[in-house]
């Protein structure tokens, strides 16, 4: 009888083992990139900017050691950082990380900075074996997948760009919305958020995969699917980057609650008028919202919930790339350009908006 409940203890201590191990292997398998990722390659970008580039490269290597996969446009800067360093083995490392996340060597080649490298042996030798590189990605990213996710962009701009668009088609184009947002969904629940670790980048660092039109179509105005839940949950598994999660839910609410569209240039078509108002001659340059501090402290509490920087680094981190476009800090959607005819016009776009700092 004294057996049993030795036996039964053994039993329980053994499962006890197993679920922790199972939990520790879950753990470290399966990091938040929110907490371990995003706030060094923050502080990679900021270092860049103050032009300490071997810095920069220690945290890009400090947050690729973190994490089973980075995202391209991290591996792009860190290369540039490399190369301004002088380290020329790290520097091809990178390349070829950004060859094995499909960015195609004519992107690469096309990309000024590296125009110093084309005449050296190192990048003759990577040339010779990109095609191999290449190969990784091919086979390591699920191609099926993203030619059917193409399919999904395909099929929504077919009646769009046919005479009479949406006018004509409207009821088609809304049941092939709402079908797109099936498939989509459907294809999330099989094989988890299509990111760069699944489908891989498709020869440029895309900053909007073609598929990413499904969601934006999905506005609160329309009532369309909410797949807030969806962009959180693959932002936390490295699976979509914050600021690309950020622009489409920013999208789908319409209110910019991350502020991800950060500067406004209103650039007026009739000069001649404009130039002789001295309010618009003075907001020239780059204007952003007016805020108060309550509302900026919000602001960067729920871009620090996505893992991404404080709106006022955001900012620095535009206006730089502006100068500077050897780096990648910032997208295409991060300043709003508006266009007026007259000087009304424009007032009316600045009500709510003071000069950049």
């Amino acid at each position: 009888m004294s057996s049993k409940p030795a036996a039964s203890l053994q039993r329980f201590v053994f499962i006890l083992c197993l679920l922790i191990s199972s939990a520790i292997s879950v753990a470290v398998a399966a990091p938040d990139y929110v907490k371990v990722y995003h706030p060094v390659i923050n502080r990679a970008e900021l270092q860049i900017m103050d032009k300490n580039y071997a810095e920069a490269l220690a945290s890009y290597q400090e947050a690729f050691a973190a994490v089973p996969d980075a995202f391209a446009r991290d591996y792009y800067n860190a290369t540039v950082c490399a190369l301004l360093a002088n380290n020329e083995k790290q520097t091809f490392a990178y390349l070829q990380a950004l060859a094995q996340k499909g960015v195609s060597l004519d992107y690469l080649k096309r990309q000024p900075v590296f125009d110093s490298l084309e005449q050296t042996k190192p990048w003759r030798k990577f040339e010779r074996k990109y095609s191999k590189y290449h190969r990784v990605y091919k086979r390591k990213a699920n191609l099926d997948l993203r030619a059917d996710l193409d399919e999904l962009y395909a099929r929504d701009q077919y009646f769009r760009q046919a005479e009479g668009g949406l006018r004509v088609y409207g009821d088609t184009l809304r049941k092939i919305e709402a079908d797109n947002v099936k498939k989509l969904l459907s294809w999330v629940d099989k094989y988890g958020y299509p990111g760069e670790a699944l489908i891989g980048v498709a020869d440029t660092l895309e900053q909007l995969p073609r598929f990413s039109i499904v969601m934006q179509r999905q506005t609160k105005a329309s009532r369309g699917y909410d797949f807030t839940p969806v962009l959180r949950k693959a932002v936390h598994e490295g699976r979509l980057a914050p600021q690309v999660a950020a622009y489409l839910m920013d999208v789908r609410e319409g209110d910019s609650k991350y502020k991800s569209r950060a500067l406004v240039k209103v650039n007026c078509t009739n000069p001649e008028e404009c130039e002789k108002d001295k309010k618009l001659r003075a907001a020239k340059g780059y204007l952003v919202e007016k805020m108060s501090k309550k509302e900026l402290k919000q602001v960067d509490e729920e871009r620090a919930q996505l893992g991404l920087e404080t709106l006022s680094e955001y900012r620095d981190k535009i206006r730089f790339n502006l100068k500077d476009n050897r780096f990648k800090l910032s997208n295409n959607w991060a300043v709003a350009n508006y266009f007026v005819p007259s000087s009304e016009a424009a007032r009316v776009i600045m009500q709510n908006l003071v000069a950049a700092d």
